[in-house]
């Protein structure tokens, strides 16, 4: 993949055009995609509601499979590449009322409120990971997951509010990530 086409890519010109511009105070300056600060608002609203509405909330949790490996053997600019087309696929995935954030380096968690049941939450993670799996339907530089063997583990969790706290769920959805970590080692 060439230079030329990774800066075209990471031109923002999405981010612009998307209007995200508004409320840059709240989004991952590269990805475009909610701060850990806004997930952690957005989890506690969400379980909140769910204490009176009876619905599920669900956690996936992200992680970039040998990201540090991206970097080295094709550069920072291909990995931020990677973090901005898994941002764009996790937000391509999910409803326009989940949260998708960048927590950190390489980690992202999506948070979806309103669900029916904890099925719903499987079915939110198999759509993340079909999305992962698909090459980016507007991206000029291809599918640079598939181009750099980008793979990324999924874990997720689910919970009502008054049940269980927001910290409690996201170190669930961590530890169902690693335990997915594991089974593809």
């Amino acid at each position: 993949m060439g230079a030329a086409a990774l800066a075209a890519a990471l031109g923002g010109g999405w981010w612009l055009a998307s209007g995200r511009w508004r409320r840059s105070w709240h989004a991952d300056s590269l990805t475009g995609a909610t701060t850990r600060d806004g997930a952690l608002r957005h989890l506690h609203a969400e379980l909140s509601r769910s204490a009176r509405t009876g619905r599920v909330v669900g956690v996936a949790f992200c992680d970039i499979d040998a990201f540090k490996q991206v970097n080295d053997q094709h550069g920072h600019l291909a990995g931020d590449l990677v973090l901005v087309t898994v941002a764009q696929c996790l937000r391509d995935a999910v409803r326009p009322s989940d949260v998708v954030a960048r927590v950190g380096g390489d980690e992202f968690v999506v948070v979806c409120g309103g669900l029916r049941s904890a099925g719903d939450m499987d079915i939110v993670t198999e759509r993340l990971q079909a999305a992962l799996a698909q090459p980016p339907a507007k991206n000029e530089a291809g599918d640079p997951l598939a181009e750099m063997g980008v793979t990324v583990s999924i874990g997720s969790a689910t919970g009502r509010g008054g049940e269980v706290s927001s910290g409690a769920l996201l170190h669930a959805a961590d530890r169902s990530m690693y335990r997915q970590k594991g089974w593809r080692a």
